[in-house]
């Protein structure tokens, strides 16, 4: 992801809390990205591989924004999709 200090860092569960404890530091505009591009029940489908930074950057889509967020300064903030646009599998 990119660096931020440390304000702008939020925990995203690689898995549900259920499930594990195990959270990974991004940037607060990725883990909106995470949430907006895909539901709660596809961040558990282990078919998909997105309980992992590299099975998330794996994703084509994801992976176009954070080439774009990365450009950002830390702080800038991005309008995201609506929720009801998920992508679909």
């Amino acid at each position: 992801m990119r660096q931020c200090p440390d304000r702008l860092m939020q925990r995203h569960h690689l898995e549900t809390r259920r499930e594990s404890d195990e959270t990974e530091e991004i940037c607060r505009e990725c883990h909106k990205t995470i949430h907006g591009l895909f539901s709660n029940t596809m961040l558990r489908n282990p078919k998909l591989n997105l309980n992992s930074i590299e099975g998330l950057m794996s994703n084509e889509r994801f992976y176009k924004a954070v080439k774009f967020i990365r450009k950002l300064e830390p702080g800038d903030t991005m309008q995201m999709r609506d929720s009801r646009k998920k992508l679909k599998y």
